[in-house]
């Protein structure tokens, strides 16, 4: 099954529609943070309104709904999940 998974990309249209590849996991989430797995670093979506609208565990596509206000990849290397790059919009 993992040779269908795509490696890793993010694509946010105005700030609400949001399109995954390469989604391991959803490690847990609510209306302000989506925190998941990629195939290569933790990666956490920050902002309002913030819905799951669909997940394939098989291919790693995702697809969320909701205000975009940052998103922060974590390096999964290190305990405590250090930051490793952030995108903040204002």
């Amino acid at each position: 099954m993992d040779d269908m998974k795509k490696s890793h990309g993010i694509s946010i249209s105005e700030r609400t529609a949001i399109v995954l590849t390469g989604v391991v996991s959803i490690e847990g989430f609510d209306e302000s943070n989506i925190i998941m797995k990629t195939d290569k670093d933790g990666l956490s979506l920050q902002g309002s309104g913030l819905h799951v609208d669909k997940f394939d565990s098989e291919t790693g596509d995702m697809i969320c709904s909701g205000t975009v206000d940052a998103v922060v990849y974590y390096d999964l290397k290190h305990r405590g999940g250090k930051k490793r790059s952030k995108f903040r919009e204002n």
